[in-house]
């Protein structure tokens, strides 16, 4: 019999989870690690963000999936080599967090705010309209996430441009920039700049006071990647300075942020408690089992995490 594990949290969200994979797959059994411990040997195990000790009590685990696209939060010290470790591909995070871009970009261009005002005060005003060729885009990072984002604006008419860190093959409609030695002319255009970069070493704490210098006057920033990725001192000074209008941050270094953390309270930072892209419970644990199932039939799995990447 097949066993799966799941360690993605408190006990009750240990539970819903396990429910799920229940159904999916009534013939597998399905523990959750903070009711058994290392008293069940699992052949697979569902993490988020786990303890070290879940590699301590399950050493015969033949597979690890990660119920989200970013693996930052499992410490590859403790897992063996010889165990691959598997991200979830998009499972309807990539439509949330083209939302959210789409949010952010209302955000940078005021198109609604005025209007917010202006009902309280019973005013009919129509305000100048917007020219989205005014407010060029850049993503950073152009996974499955990246690639939704990058799509949904260009659909909406804002001329959209990526970064990468390796070449690749250039999006339809858009000017593709790859490596170090592209980043500056990539960031020049990006009136608009959204990080949906994977954290690695060579990505932490890359939106600092270099890059945040190299984009246009009065630009806007909005990160739903990893906090780590911002250095918040140099974000919080092109801010003040008035190189950068504002931001839309929906992940830090700490979660929650903490209560005196200077982004709560600035007027031109809006914060969101890690929404962007939340992981559906049902088409993700779908997404899973059909992984575990082709591992289990010696196939070829997608979404295999390489490790000195860490993506």
């Amino acid at each position: 019999m097949t066993t799966l594990i799941i360690a993605v949290g408190s006990p009750e969200s240990n539970q819903r989870w396990a429910d799920v994979f229940a159904q999916l797959a009534p013939k597998w059994q399905i523990v959750c690690w903070d009711q058994v411990g290392h008293t069940v040997e699992a052949d697979f195990a569902v993490v988020w963000r786990p303890s070290i000790q879940l590699f301590k009590d399950q050493p015969r685990l033949q597979a690890i999936f990660n119920i989200g696209a970013g693996v930052d939060g499992i410490d590859f010290t403790q897992v063996p080599d010889s165990v691959p470790v598997y991200r979830v591909e998009d499972a309807g995070m990539a439509v949330q967090m083209a939302e959210y871009a789409v949010y952010g970009a209302m955000l940078a261009t005021q198109r609604f705010m005025p209007y917010v005002d202006q009902q309280y005060d019973k005013k009919w005003e129509q305000q100048e309209p917007i020219y989205k060729t005014e407010w060029p885009v850049g993503v950073m990072g152009y996974g499955k996430i990246g690639e939704k984002v990058a799509q949904t604006l260009q659909l909406l008419g804002y001329p959209v441009s990526v970064w990468v860190r390796s070449e690749r093959p250039s999006p339809d409609g858009m000017d593709l920039f790859f490596g170090s030695r592209s980043l500056p002319s990539f960031l020049e255009q990006s009136r608009i700049l959204i990080n949906v970069l994977p954290l690695t070493d060579e990505t932490r704490g890359i939106v600092n006071n270099t890059l945040l210098a190299q984009l246009p006057p009065q630009s806007f920033f909005i990160n739903m990647a990893r906090g780590p990725h911002v250095v918040d001192e140099d974000l919080l000074a092109a801010i003040d300075h008035g190189h950068l209008s504002g931001a839309l941050l929906d992940v830090f270094h700490v979660e929650p942020l903490p209560q005196d953390h200077p982004f709560w309270t600035h007027p031109a930072i809006h914060v969101t408690p890690h929404i962007s892209g939340v992981s559906l419970r049902e088409p993700t644990a779908q997404q899973i089992q059909a992984k575990i199932q082709l591992f289990l039939q010696n196939q070829p799995v997608s979404g295999l995490v390489e490790r000195e990447r860490m993506y």
